[in-house]
């Protein structure tokens, strides 16, 4: 069996899973839509050997938190929500396969 037969049988074999559902609480949503906004906003480090997402600009999220109109007085807030986002998607961004 040839590599293209085996990955065509195995993705016949693979039952079709549903995605999974996730609740977000109302408060949480201006993180949310911070997070998904600044995704194209990570600072990147280049070295010889690979590449490695740092995090998000905190630049870029001033200013999206500005666009977005996210009131001064829950910055703070969201700022702390948005760095819990970003630490959990970090090590997936920074998956190599």
């Amino acid at each position: 069996m040839d590599v293209d037969q085996a990955r065509a049988s195995s993705a016949e074999e693979a039952p079709e899973q549903e995605p999974e559902e996730y609740e977000l609480p109302p408060e949480l949503w201006p993180a949310w839509e911070c997070f998904v906004s600044t995704w194209n906003q990570w600072r990147v480090i280049v070295g010889l050997a690979a590449m490695h997402y740092e995090g998000i600009d905190h630049t870029a999220l001033v200013s999206t938190m500005d666009m977005l109109g996210v009131k001064k007085s829950k910055r703070r807030d969201v700022f702390m929500h948005v760095r819990v986002l970003e630490s959990e998607a970090k090590p997936l961004r920074n998956q190599r396969d």
